[in-house]
């Protein structure tokens, strides 16, 4: 596991001088913190770049004043991107939050250690996506759309699966379907509409599904493939929301919702990172999302955590 101590020594060598605008980033970014950009990603402004939005991402999960704080200390906000000195940015925080220097500082530090808390559990994430699945691929890209204005309601997947071992010539996909209190598990159909064909279908457990797809040829170890699935569910059985769950590494969750016009939700919600029981208690919590004239809600999650939930929930 991430050491959230040395982590937080970092982001604090880091914070000095002109912090994330410093002219010797390469030198003062330690090999940790670095783990959070992407490896292929070259040159000092590219790689300042994401390393800011890596950052600004982790503290995107603190409370708005331990996130400007944290933000703040770094230079990573507006007003403090081009101050020189640490001091600075301080002194600026403590007029921000209407507070004196000391106060202000310890708010510094204080949102330092919550922010490799949570760099160390980005880390920890990232290295249990690494570990491919037996299967000897994972998952690139998946991107849904969840039609709620037909008569059933489909969901197109289009899924970009990278192999990690030469010779891979079949992947499944998983369907989580759990029937409604009192009713039997829906049976959802599905078809392949490009890139491979439906070889098998499962129901391993109730409401779960397994359909295993025969790409149109084998695959080397690091060849990607497209493929497209097609699913219907019977209305009576579709919940108010979808979720995808990952049970394996995925770089890129993308889910678009489209509603019927004369059936508008009273209310839509991100689920982004949850566990069950929070996001089958129903209510209206997190970021409420408004549906665009054409009744379409668009969702994007970078590198969706293994088993917790991510899309959107709704109530009519």
């Amino acid at each position: 596991m991430a050491d959230i101590g040395r982590i937080a020594e970092d982001l604090r060598v880091l914070r000095k001088g002109r912090g994330l605008r410093a002219a010797d980033l390469d030198r003062r970014v330690s090999p940790r913190l670095w783990e959070l950009v992407d490896a292929r990603t070259r040159g000092a402004d590219p790689r300042r770049q994401a390393l800011a939005a890596e950052l600004g991402r982790c503290a995107g999960h603190l409370q708005p004043d331990l996130r400007t704080a944290a933000l703040a200390a770094l230079g990573l906000t507006a007003d403090t991107a081009d101050m020189i000195y640490f001091k600075d940015r301080v002194a600026w925080l403590a007029q921000h939050l209407e507070r004196d220097f000391r106060t202000a500082l310890r708010r510094m530090d204080t949102a330092g250690q919550l922010l490799a808390e949570q760099v160390a559990d980005e880390l920890d994430r990232r290295s249990a996506r690494v570990r491919d699945s037996s299967g000897g691929w994972y998952l690139g890209e998946l991107h849904a759309l969840l039609r709620l204005d037909k008569a059933a309601p489909e969901t197109h997947q289009t899924r970009r699966i990278v192999a990690t071992r030469d010779g891979l010539s079949e992947v499944a996909a998983w369907l989580d379907a759990p029937a409604r209190p009192g009713a039997e598990p829906p049976a959802p159909s599905v078809e392949v509409a490009f890139g491979g064909t439906l070889v098998r279908s499962e129901a391993p457990g109730p409401g779960r599904f397994r359909y295993t797809v025969r790409l149109p040829w084998p695959l080397r170890s690091g060849q990607s493939h497209e493929f497209g699935l097609l699913l219907r569910m019977p209305a009576e059985a579709m919940r108010p929301h979808y979720l995808f769950v990952p049970e394996m590494r995925c770089d890129l969750f993308t889910l678009r919702v489209r509603f019927a016009p004369d059936s508008a939700p009273s209310w839509v919600r991100c689920v982004h990172g949850e566990t069950v029981r929070e996001f089958d208690a129903g209510r209206p919590s997190g970021e409420l999302l408004e549906p665009d004239p054409s009744g379409e809600v668009r969702l994007e999650f970078a590198a969706p955590a293994m088993h917790l939930g991510y899309g959107a929930q709704w109530h009519s």
